[in-house]
């Protein structure tokens, strides 16, 4: 792994590694990159600025969430602060992946802009791509700019896409080949924590039914 010598002297891990994200109570939500050290253990760097860097607080236990090549890991473990923007991670159970290559679609119906001036929504999204209806207007082949709303307290993910499919009734389907490693994360979690509400929404109705009966 590469290194850079700041300016107090100290050798900093340049952050080439995974795109992740550190939850600790106490320390709130912390930007990383993750490299890998072994089954038992992982060197995170955070990506606050050297003058904030993360609380000297004790940070465990903590959750960890990455995107890796099998897909997004989420782990739960111990982190402990080696330096100011250096942690060590001890997972305490094997990890879980929430999603492989091949991405999770789902039916939601978010608000999207395409090109800057034509408003629509999505039949259904995944981590890489999605339909959307009333595009008559887009052969196949051809590239926009698309702005993907996620909802009011989050920024709505923007990047490129390729028309791929032309469906009935002016729905289009677009493969995302313009998306930043970070936006494409906060697609999968956004997909991932609507397929949690979903699967809550069904376990809660399946126990009244059986109370029902």
């Amino acid at each position: 792994m590469s290194r850079e010598r700041r300016e107090d002297g100290q050798v900093r891990l340049i952050p080439t590694g995974k795109s992740g994200r550190l939850r600790a109570s106490g320390a709130g939500e912390v930007p990383v990159r993750v490299f890998e050290r072994g089954s038992d253990v992982l060197m995170l760097v955070t990506l606050l600025s050297a003058d904030s860097g993360v609380a000297p607080e004790p940070l465990e236990p903590a959750l960890l969430e990455y995107s890796s090549a099998q897909g997004l890991v989420r782990l739960h473990g111990e982190a402990e602060l080696e330096q100011r923007d250096l942690i060590r991670f001890r997972p305490a159970e094997p990890p879980e992946v929430l999603q492989r290559r091949e991405f999770v679609r789902i039916d939601s119906p978010q608000p999207v802009t395409v090109d800057g001036a034509v408003r629509t929504h999505a039949v259904d999204i995944s981590g890489g791509g999605m339909l959307l209806r009333g595009l008559e207007h887009l052969r196949e082949g051809q590239r926009v700019r698309f702005s993907l709303e996620l909802g009011a307290s989050e920024p709505p993910i923007q990047g490129g896409a390729r028309v791929v499919r032309a469906g009935r009734e002016g729905q289009r389907g677009l493969v995302f080949d313009a998306i930043t490693p970070k936006e494409r994360q906060r697609l999968i979690h956004f997909i991932f924590e609507k397929q949690r509400l979903a699967r809550a929404r069904t376990r809660d109705g399946g126990r009244r039914g059986r109370r029902q009966a």
